[in-house]
């Protein structure tokens, strides 16, 4: 295995960065103008790696800020914090095409001038000036960029585990955070925005790093935070309701999805089979682009490159199905639990295809696969419940968790669950929905209330609710998960659903420390042993 740290490179950044983004951007300075730019980063900041910051609570000395007019703040009004910062310079975009190159120098208390480089529509152009400002790093390592409503945190950590397993070197970013699996730093969104994520990608090739897994969101797509023409391969997982606060319809939320894809010979799109919106894509899918199709159903094995399960069975500590693929057969036996894990497997199965990694060598690392935080991670003791903790927020997600616990149950199956705040409302009915018919017992709790009253959200679940079905309301979730094992059985399984690897609730605008798995593992603390 290669979890290494990662080590930030010490390597100077020259007046090569900005040379590349002015040529990107066809911007031509008098040389008087360049001369004086030069010794701006060769005199003041010479021993500094500098880096491209679109936030100035993220400026360091010697750093270029992007003064970007987003959707929600104009960057251009935080000049003043950047000047505080020491920036070598500031990028700013402009909305008038005839200012684009236009250079000034703005005057700080400290007698020294910084540059400013009007940019037109730098927002819109900000990953292509991220990517040339740091070397275009993607040109060293192969990124596999995984979308889709659900599973694109366990796909990718099952793929950067067996990559590693693989004898490759592979980094992951996304929900739980950046870097190698075992020293994982956090970051604000699932995908980083540009000037961040090029940042990585830059460290990730100063650290020999092979090969990137990479959660790819709805809205990072759609706002084109990142383009499909820095993934070699691209994963679509499945589509569900989910974000239509945001995206407002479905079909709205598949074409953004569908962003991930070239449709040219540059990349290899990995789909599932088995999910609708996938079936609608391929039917007239571009015969210029490569696609492995996986997943369980028949129509599967039509495709000319595949990757089918067959007869998969479960058992408490695992799965094993038969691989089909048009590279031939093999048996796989995995210690991950259900059957959306088996759609994962089938997903990091293909990228490793693709890879060229022998089916034997790809089976052999997947009987070393261990479950992933917060991802359906089980918990149990003799004599008592199994608990098991996963991140299941939307009604599919609910569906497939509690689907899974059942085939590992053999007494009750139990439910904590609720709905966080200042989202989607009309899922959290068709999510009362699904646990009534799935669970046989319920509790209704808090997960992230964020602004709204946590009581109104409990009262929008119970609304979706059968008059008849009982179910326990407790908002304060440590209370809920631990009364449910109190409560349930030896032979029940207790799914706590909803909050995952996090390790906070938030109410308002607070964080509030909570972790799920620290409080099951309190039930058991009076024993010797708990079996993860």
């Amino acid at each position: 295995m290669f979890d290494h740290a990662l080590t930030v490179s010490t390597a100077p950044t020259n007046f090569a960065a900005i040379e590349a983004v002015l040529s990107f951007g066809e911007i031509t300075l008098a040389p008087n103008d360049l001369t004086q730019l030069a010794t701006q980063f060769s005199q003041n900041f010479n021993s500094t790696r500098a880096n491209l910051v679109n936030d100035t609570r993220a400026l360091i000395s010697g750093d270029v800020f992007c003064a970007v007019i987003g959707s929600l703040r104009d960057g251009r009004e935080y000049t003043v914090q950047a000047l505080s910062a020491n920036c070598a310079m500031i990028l700013q975009e402009t909305t008038e095409s005839s200012e684009h190159g236009k250079l000034t120098w703005l005057g700080q208390a400290s007698g020294q001038e910084t540059p400013v480089l009007s940019y037109f529509q730098l927002n819109d152009n900000l990953f292509n000036v991220a990517k040339v400002f740091y070397g275009e790093p993607q040109k060293l390592l192969n990124i596999i960029g995984i979308t889709g409503t659900n599973g694109k945190t366990s796909t990718s950590q099952i793929i950067a585990n067996l990559l590693d397993s693989c004898q490759k070197n592979c980094a992951v970013i996304g929900t739980n955070g950046a870097g190698k699996l075992a020293q994982l730093h956090t970051i604000e969104n699932t995908t980083p925005g540009a000037t961040e994520l090029h940042q990585l990608l830059a460290l990730f090739a100063d650290n020999k790093i092979t090969d990137v897994a990479m959660e790819v969101s709805s809205h990072a797509l759609a706002q084109k935070r990142v383009n499909a023409t820095l993934f070699n391969t691209a994963v679509f997982t499945n589509l569900s309701r989910d974000h239509l606060d945001y995206h407002q319809t479905m079909a709205a939320y598949a074409e953004a999805k569908k962003a991930i894809f070239t449709g040219d010979n540059k990349q290899v799109a990995v789909i599932n089979g088995d999910d609708a919106q996938a079936q609608k894509w391929l039917e007239n899918w571009p015969s210029t682009q490569a696609v492995v199709v996986y997943g369980r159903d028949a129509n599967v094995a039509s495709y000319q490159r595949f990757a089918q399960a067959l007869d998969v069975k479960h058992y408490p500590q695992g799965v094993s199905f038969q691989l089909v693929t048009d590279q031939g057969k093999c048996e796989i036996n995995s210690q991950l639990l259900g059957d959306f894990n088996v759609e994962n497997l089938l997903a990091a199965i293909a990228v490793l295809m693709v890879e060229k990694i022998a089916l034997a060598t790809i089976a052999k690392a997947i009987t070393q696969l261990v479950p992933i935080i917060g991802r359906m991670e089980s918990f149990s003791l003799q004599g008592k419940p199994t608990a098991v903790v996963d991140y299941a927020h939307t009604p599919d997600a609910l569906a497939s968790a509690l689907d899974a616990c059942r085939l590992h149950c053999q007494g009750k199956l139990w439910l904590v669950f609720g709905c966080g705040g200042d989202r989607d409302t009309g899922k959290r009915a068709l999510m009362a929905k699904v646990a009534e018919s799935k669970a046989d017992c319920m509790i209704i709790t808090n997960d992230n209330p964020r602004s709204e009253d946590p009581e109104a959200i409990a009262a929008d679940i119970i609304a979706g609710l059968d008059k008849n079905t009982r179910f326990e309301k407790i908002l304060d979730r440590a209370t809920a998960v631990s009364t449910a094992l109190q409560q349930a059985d030896a032979n029940d399984v207790v799914l706590c659903a909803g909050k995952g690897h996090e390790d906070y609730i938030i109410f308002g605008n607070e964080k509030r420390h909570y972790d799920e798995r620290a409080v099951v593992k309190a039930f058991y603390s009076s024993e010797k042993e708990v079996t993860v």
